[in-house]
């Protein structure tokens, strides 16, 4: 599978050379001229509105990805306009999205990429997000942007979009200049803190803002969540897909006779959701099942997904945190390992072998022997398991958002 999957990778834009990869780069270069230009004319006119308009003075500007509010994000927010109506706060997100009208029942909300959205942007004190150069209406153009010194005068503030668990040197500083980074677990903390090169008290423990939801919304049902993380950004899609492991791999699962035969025995459902970045692809898998559900991200939301399963399937994805905080058990399907970490991540601190949450499976078989040991056990986390889980979270509890708030009101003193 190696071989084969480097053939089909290496077509993708980070393996361009010379003049190709000029002509790649080229290619972008009106996306940040035109994110410059737009800066450089509205600076003054949201300079002006931050000391007259007090939608835009002492700013705090939240959001996601501008087309989702599911996450961190979403649940400080709601925080912040529940138990902190003082303080003026907006949410960045398109109208088109699933998740508007949600947001727009709490108040504040600003489309993204509009006008207003690049005012704000420029005006706020800070700008809070699950992603890198928070609330930005360019996520990648402005990270690169930061690089050259081009940033807006708001506190830069990462909420995280999950626990870090692989290796990241692009999120090292200096490489990534941030005011404020959250940390969900102690051994993560240790290791953010210690090699990741930020001045002191840039990253704080103060546990994932969507982990307060977890406490309170843990009703377990008889769902199997089946959650693969993404592959690399030049992982074959299209007509491709098909011949690449994730695919074959799991369109096998689908379909397995001991997988069929337990979910009807146990009155199980099953719930396939890939990562965003590969739902494009979920049409192509096939089940032969009413029990498997194949679960688009327009239609469930991963949170309550995770509070509805009993358990969770995954490979690399840093959702097994949240499953684990609630007390679930996980088994990690790593059929890919070796491609995993050359083509997508390097393993980080984090070892799903000596610190994971449950057993790690490399075949089919071994999954499903996993599996159905885990249903004879009714779906509960084993001791061994359970001590990882307490030496990772040493705080556990729905006092998150407010520990990052306090956090944050810390370091707007310090202005």
């Amino acid at each position: 599978m190696g071989n084969q999957l480097k053939g089909l990778v290496g077509s993708g834009p980070s393996k361009l050379k010379g003049k190709q990869k000029i002509e790649h780069q080229l290619k972008k270069l009106p996306l940040y001229l035109k994110n410059v230009f737009l800066l450089a004319a509205l600076w003054p006119v949201a300079t002006v509105l931050r000391k007259t308009n007090k939608t835009y003075r002492g700013l705090w500007l939240v959001s996601e990805r501008g087309i989702d509010a599911r996450d961190n994000g979403y649940w400080f927010f709601r925080y912040l306009r529940e138990k902190q109506p003082q303080v003026n706060t907006c949410f960045v997100i398109d109208k088109s999205s699933p998740d508007y009208e949600k947001v727009a029942r709490l108040g504040n909300t600003v489309a993204y990429r509009s006008l207003r959205h690049y005012l704000m942007y420029l005006a706020a004190d800070q700008l809070i997000s699950t992603h890198v150069q928070p609330a930005s209406p360019d996520l990648m153009t402005y990270y690169h942007l930061r690089q050259i010194g081009i940033h807006p005068r708001g506190k830069q503030v990462f909420l995280q979009h999950g626990i870090i668990m692989n290796e990241m040197k692009w999120m090292r500083y200096p490489q990534l200049k941030l005011d404020f980074f959250a940390s969900g677990g102690k051994m993560e903390y240790d290791y953010l803190a210690g090699e990741f090169g930020f001045p002191e008290g840039v990253v704080q423990y103060t546990g994932l803002c969507r982990y307060d939801n977890l406490m309170r919304g843990n009703h377990p049902s008889n769902e199997i969540l089946v959650m693969p993380t993404w592959r690399s950004s030049n992982y074959p899609m299209g007509e491709q897909f098909y011949e690449t492991p994730f695919y074959q791999y799991y369109q096998s699962l689908l379909n397995h006779p001991r997988l069929l035969k337990l979910l009807e025995e146990r009155d199980l459902k099953l719930l396939f959701y890939p990562h965003i970045e590969l739902q494009k692809e979920l049409d192509k898998f096939k089940s032969p099942s009413e029990r498997i559900i194949l679960a688009s991200w327009r239609e469930y939301d991963v949170q309550t997904l995770m509070m509805r399963c009993n358990m969770m399937i995954t490979d690399y994805s840093s959702v097994h945190f949240d499953v684990g905080y609630m007390e679930k058990p996980i088994i990690y399907y790593q059929f890919d390992y070796e491609d995993f970490r050359k083509f997508s991540y390097q393993e980080g601190y984090f070892s799903c072998e000596k610190h994971g949450f449950g057993p790690v499976v490399k075949t089919e078989e071994a999954l499903m022997e996993a599996l159905i040991a885990c249903a004879r056990n009714d779906f509960r986390m084993e001791k061994k398991y359970h001590d990882r889980l307490d030496a990772f979270f040493q705080m556990r509890d729905e006092k998150n958002c407010e520990r990052t708030y306090q956090a944050l009101c810390r370091l707007m003193k310090k202005q």
